[in-house]
């Protein structure tokens, strides 16, 4: 008794790859021509309606062997890193900031948004007083610093 086992997926054949292209080429063109939209749309719905529910069939050869189909998803694919990266940075992010006036004042309507977002990721600190009679009245050193000079002590340098 012999046996012919193979694992994973049977790899289809050429033959099966042209007829299944032949037929999905012509609904996309047909797709498009009746609606409109251009065909290479019509093609990334198609590729991510069968990454969802047809993943490592036939219809997937289509894309993985054309050559400009595989350059779209993988656009798509880095794109969507970059967007989900994007919006998980504005979640977590939290301002190096800590004074609250500044805050409150870089939200006014004089300062644009690369001005905010300069002084939010800014580090704000106060030293205590050197014991001289003009800090003993009025306070130790206070500053702003950019967060690229971390590790120095301000008030080590006064």
């Amino acid at each position: 008794m012999n046996f012919n086992f193979k694992f994973g997926n049977k790899k289809p054949s050429k033959k099966d790859i042209i007829i299944v292209s032949i037929v999905i080429s012509s609904i996309i063109a047909g797709l498009s021509q009746c609606t409109g939209v251009p065909e290479s749309n019509i093609w990334d719905l198609y590729d991510e309606i069968q990454r969802r529910f047809f993943p490592q069939t036939i219809l997937n050869e289509l894309i993985i062997k054309d050559d400009e189909k595989l350059k779209r998803r993988i656009k798509r694919d880095v794109d969507n890193a970059i967007s989900d990266y994007e919006e998980w940075e504005r979640k977590s992010y939290k301002p190096n900031m800590t004074n609250k006036n500044i805050l409150n004042e870089i939200e006014s309507d004089k300062y644009t948004e690369i001005q905010r977002l300069i002084v939010k990721d800014a580090i704000y600190y106060e030293c205590p007083s050197d014991g001289s009679k003009a800090q003993s009245l009025l306070g130790g050193a206070m500053g702003i610093r950019g967060v690229w000079t971390m590790g120095e002590s301000e008030c080590e340098n006064k």
